[in-house]
């Protein structure tokens, strides 16, 4: 059966202490990750210990499992075990008992640390956003202050762009962006060097118009803004009119959020393959990004 996969952007904080290390950036993100993507993470108590408890429920117990790396990856699995209660007869004191049964349900990951992007599973029964959310709290209620992450899904621009052609008019925008870690896209670079020329680590952009806001206007920055954030550095919320069916005029919210890109792969079993298989499926979606 196939797997829906799902992409996001890994983007490190950058730190004094990052510019006077000698280990290479790579080594030294993939040192940090592995601290905390370990079958030996205590990932509960890192979650409550920043107060991130809306993911754990019903005693469910997150832990990683299956790690392995090289130089440019890290793959794993994450697993949510759920424990279940049931009545069983004892035939040797002929009466009933009560039994416990701990399963676990599992999603694959993999991380691209060359590209920053994380691909992982996609499950119903674990959470839709629940790796990325439980692999950013637990690495930054691990090391405290000491270092941070944010992980971003990777928008599916295809249906931004036909969303946002769909409104009458843009009356207000919200935009958080963070610098590319490496680079840009061409459709991502103005704003990108925008914040680098600025020296930035991030950017808060609010605008507001009962006229529309034109996304082109003012060289195109904020449009670049919106690509940057499709790409999973940041966040944007666009809220616009759009002519209902019935021509009445509604508020409608687009929330990059809620439109992530997706792609199919049936995953092999082999972890060997299953490794080639979603380092291929980065690939396709670096070249989607590029594609003006």
């Amino acid at each position: 059966m196939d797997s829906v996969l799902l992409f996001a952007r890994i983007y490190f904080d950058t730190k004094l202490t990052h510019f006077i290390e000698e280990k290479s950036k790579k080594k030294r993100e993939r040192e940090l990750l592995l601290n905390v993507i370990s079958p030996d993470s205590t990932i509960n108590s890192l979650l409550k210990k920043k107060g991130k408890t809306t993911l754990i429920k019903h005693n469910e117990i997150w832990k990683f499992g299956g790690i392995q790396h090289g130089e440019d990856y890290i793959f794993g699995r994450l697993g949510k075990i759920k424990g279940h209660i049931f009545n069983s007869f004892d035939e040797k004191n002929k009466d009933f008992i009560k039994s416990e049964v701990r399963e676990a349900n599992l999603c694959n990951f993999l991380i691209d640390l060359e590209n920053h992007i994380i691909v992982y599973e996609s499950k119903r029964n674990i959470g839709e956003k629940a790796p990325i959310i439980v692999i950013q709290d637990a690495f930054n209620s691990f090391f405290d202050t000491e270092e941070r992450i944010h992980i971003n899904l990777i928008t599916d621009n295809r249906k931004i762009i036909k969303r946002i052609r769909e409104l009458k008019s843009i009356i207000e925008i919200k935009m958080r962006l963070l610098p590319t870690n490496p680079d840009s896209t061409p459709s991502s670079d103005k704003m990108d060097q925008f914040l680098k020329e600025l020296h930035a680590d991030k950017i808060k952009i609010e605008a507001s118009s009962s006229k529309g806001i034109d996304l082109e206007g003012g060289g195109g920055l904020i449009q670049s803004g919106l690509r940057l954030a499709e790409e999973g550095y940041g966040y944007v919320q666009v809220r616009g009119i759009i002519v209902t069916p019935h021509k009445q005029q509604q508020i409608e919210l687009i929330n990059l959020f809620n439109l992530p890109m997706k792609e199919r792969e049936e995953l092999s079993e082999s972890d060997k393959i299953a490794i080639s298989q979603l380092k291929r499926k980065i690939t396709t979606i670096i070249d989607l990004l590029n594609v003006e």
